[in-house]
């Protein structure tokens, strides 16, 4: 059976081998000449599943009230993107209700710890290297009545799922000493002990690697010109190059999966987020944090790459498909990133590091798309917002398992595209 999958970003690259596994012949195809040189490329590099929750929470409504218009607001929502929103925004709005919040999250709680399972097993069985830790990571919280109801929620959404370690400032500086400097700032910590972090990119181009060790065909260089159906039944991937003959197709183009079906006159509800990274080469490692750090008030990371590297990503702006990294946001990602770590805070300069901008595609209730559509062989495997890596891996076997006529490891209901 022909299975053609349409971008290589690290969702697309983890289908195309969970695929060739599965004794599928393979072929990915991306516009791109590399893989994971879109949304995958410079991200926060966190596999955090026990934090894997929708960002439309409780409370989401005054949040970006209270942020418009705020050049150093976490969110960016220009009023002349309203418009554009329309229906997608109401229904965004409309998750953010307690009830459906937290049945979002449990829902892709589990798909990300499913998904940790099986990218461990990818990294022993295939010897993948992408600058990997395992050590955890922590939340950090700056107001002990922000500490206790991030506590409380927490304790709800991984109920009987996973653990989390709740820390006062005391137990966070011994965790990750690189905090000691605002210790007297801090309020208290939520330590995940199963949590890891990496490049995504260089794990997609791994995982790339080892489907086409086994089989997979790469297609770099190539843009989509239609997806070929006969009345509703899937024929082909038609490309700038040639016409692909595919017996089943599935789309995992994250933003760009919109403008693909289209034509087909399948709508999904995905709307592109701009979020931004800069990640830099430091001397004094000494200095660098050894824990992923994620400041949730201000929506930002910072994340060790290796021996020097240290990379700093977060916001979230509502700007539609442009990928332009406008200075004022990225001089507040910097001054986050300063605030939290004062000692390295003279490295964190636009001139220093490589900057990046990436666009999330982020579904109203926060669950990805994955499953089937109305064509036949035509498949969904896109909409992860945030969270595409954290959850790549398992949405890739739990739909090969689907297109092979198994029963997938991970009940798909929640996930399906026509919900």
């Amino acid at each position: 059976m022909r299975v053609t999958v349409i971008g290589a970003g690290v969702v697309g690259a983890c289908t195309a081998l969970a695929l060739v596994e599965r004794g599928f012949e393979v072929t990915l195809i991306d516009q791109r000449e590399r893989v994971a040189e879109a949304s995958s490329h410079a991200n926060g590099g966190g596999i955090t599943p026990l934090h894997s929750e929708p960002w439309n929470g409780p409370g989401l409504a005054g949040s970006l009230l209270k942020y418009m218009g705020r050049a150093d607001a976490p969110w960016q929502l220009p009023p002349q993107r309203l418009p554009g929103l329309g229906r997608w925004g109401i229904r965004f709005l409309a998750q953010s209700r307690r009830a459906r919040f937290v049945a979002n999250a449990r829902a892709n709680i589990r798909l990300g710890l499913y998904s940790l399972d099986r990218l461990r097993d990818w990294r022993e069985r295939y010897a993948i290297d992408y600058a990997q830790t395992t050590a955890g990571s922590m939340q950090l919280y700056f107001s002990r009545p922000a500490f206790d109801r991030a506590l409380a929620m927490r304790r709800e959404l991984i109920a009987g799922l996973g653990e989390v370690e709740p820390l006062d400032a005391e137990a966070v500086v011994a965790r990750e000493p690189a905090l000691a400097p605002v210790a007297d700032q801090l309020a208290g910590g939520l330590f995940y002990p199963t949590h890891e972090s990496g490049d995504a990119a260089f794990f997609a181009q791994g995982v790339a690697e080892e489907a086409e060790r086994q089989g997979a065909q790469m297609r770099l260089g190539e843009s989509i010109r239609r997806i070929v159906c006969d009345k509703q039944q899937l024929t082909a991937v038609e490309t700038d190059h040639e016409t692909i003959p595919a017996d089943a197709c599935v789309i995992a183009a994250g933003p760009e999966t919109t403008e693909l079906l289209r034509p087909l006159g399948i709508r999904v509800p995905i709307q592109p987020v701009r979020g931004y990274s800069a990640t830099f080469e430091l001397e004094d490692a000494e200095s660098l944090p050894a824990l992923p750090l994620l400041d949730t008030a201000r929506r930002f990371v910072t994340l060790r790459l290796g021996e020097r590297g240290l990379r700093i990503a977060g916001l979230a702006d509502f700007a539609g498909h442009h990928r332009a990294i406008p200075p004022a946001r990225m001089d507040v990602l910097l001054d986050n990133a300063r605030n939290l770590l004062p000692a390295l805070a003279d490295h964190f300069t636009p001139a220093a590091g490589r900057l990046w901008a990436g666009l999330r595609p982020v579904t109203p209730d926060g669950r990805p798309l994955l499953g089937a559509t109305r064509i036949e062989g035509l498949y969904l495997n896109a909409g992860h917002g945030p969270m595409g890596w954290t959850m790549a891996c398992g949405s890739a076997c739990a739909l090969a398992d689907r297109i092979a006529g198994r029963t997938p490891e991970i009940d798909l209901l929640p996930y399906d595209p026509s919900r």
